[in-house]
Formats: structure tokens, sequence, C-alpha cells
């Protein structure tokens, strides 16, 4: 029971390390040889799990923020890659889920150069400058406080219960009327309270529980 409600404690305190985004492959122009358009799609899978491949370019930015809409996410990047004879012209923009474009990044590759990592990198600043609403971090705060006072209060009713089987045994083995009454008295209390502490705080965990992972962001 204490190793569950420390699990549940750790789960809920846990906060995603970085917004994520739903990543479009990059549209190609130019010549393909230097554009190096899957340079984009490297990338991407450098993030790891703070971008979500989209699998295909996103042809508006329309495209993307319904995309990014479906997959519960807020934000998206598209990307272009045209290829120059002095080398390959990345552009990356990011945007939310309303089509408002957020940040832009232009990084050039000679011929020949590195792609993937300055890519990576450019990709990795628009994803840590994603705003994070300050109303939406109060509600992640008071979710996991409304959590872990359900877990607090599961604790002491665990006590408790602890308390009634105690005053249950001193009832059991009462050698006289008067210690049998006041044990029995004991112990109606602790269930009491015991049961009421559990009810609370099963509810407010649960409660706690479902609105942490209803915000924004956290279905992942």
């Amino acid at each position: 029971m204490w190793a569950a409600m420390s699990l549940l404690a750790v789960t809920l305190a846990a906060t995603p390390a970085a917004e994520r985004v739903l990543a479009c492959r990059a549209r190609v122009g130019g010549d393909p040889a230097l554009a190096r358009g899957e340079a984009v799609a490297e990338a991407v899978r450098e993030l790891g799990d703070r971008a979500l491949d989209y699998g295909v370019p996103c042809e508006t930015t329309g495209e993307a923020a319904r995309a990014a809409r479906r997959a519960g996410l807020r934000h998206a990047v598209t990307a272009t890659a045209e290829g120059r004879t002095e080398g390959s012209l990345f552009e990356l923009s990011v945007l939310d889920s309303d089509e408002h474009v957020i940040a832009v990044r232009r990084l050039a590759v000679p011929p020949g150069g590195e792609a993937v990592r300055p890519v990576a990198a450019g990709l990795a600043a628009l994803v840590d400058d994603l705003p994070r609403p300050e109303a939406e971090r109060a509600r992640r705060r008071a979710s996991v406080a409304l959590a872990g006072g359900g877990l607090a209060m599961l604790a002491g009713g665990a006590a408790l219960a602890l308390v009634a089987r105690a005053d249950a045994d001193r009832a059991n083995t009462a050698t006289t009327p008067l210690e049998y009454l006041a044990a029995r008295s004991d112990w109606r209390r602790s269930r009491g309270w015991s049961g009421a502490a559990l009810g609370l705080g099963g509810a407010a965990l649960t409660a706690g529980f479902v609105w942490r992972f209803q915000l924004p962001g956290e279905q992942r």
C-alpha cells in the first residue's frame, strides 16, 4: 500500500521535461540532392520524445495546425529545405494550433557540411522557447496539491485503521466491563475517523489525478 502511494506521488509530481511539438517533414525545393531534406527527419529523431514526427511534409500552416490539434498538441513545426549551388537552406517555423506563426529559424549549410546537427539544434531552440502559460502552471500545481492532500489523508486513514485495530484487540482482551466499554468507544471513534479520511482522501486523489492528466499537453 505504501509503495503504491509513493509511486502515485512520484507520477503526479512529475511534469513534462519540455513542450512536445508535431514536426512535419521538410518541403524540398531547388536541387533535391543539395537540399538534403532528410536532415529534418533525422533531426526530429534526435529530439526523441520532445517531437512527434508527422511523417510527411505539411503543405500549409493550416494542415500543420490541424494535425497538431488532432494529436492533442499545442504547437507544430513546418520545414523547408532548398538546394542551391552554395549549399542547403533550411527554414523552420513553429506555429500554434490556431495557425499563428510564433518563431522562424533559418539555417544555411554549405555543400558537404554537417546538416543534421545544426537542424536539430535549431529545432531544440524553437521547442525550448515555446510559451508556457502561467495559468496552466498554476492549474498543474493545484492539481498536484489536491492529489497530494488526498495521499496524506489516505495515509492518515490507514494509520487510524491500525489504531482502530489495536482498540478492537484491547476490547477483545478486556478483563472488566469498564475496560471493554472504554476500548469499544475508542474503536468506534478511530474507525469512524479512519473511514472518513480514507473516503475523502480517495476522492481528492482521484480528482487531482484526473484533473492533472486532463491538462493540455499531458496526454502523451
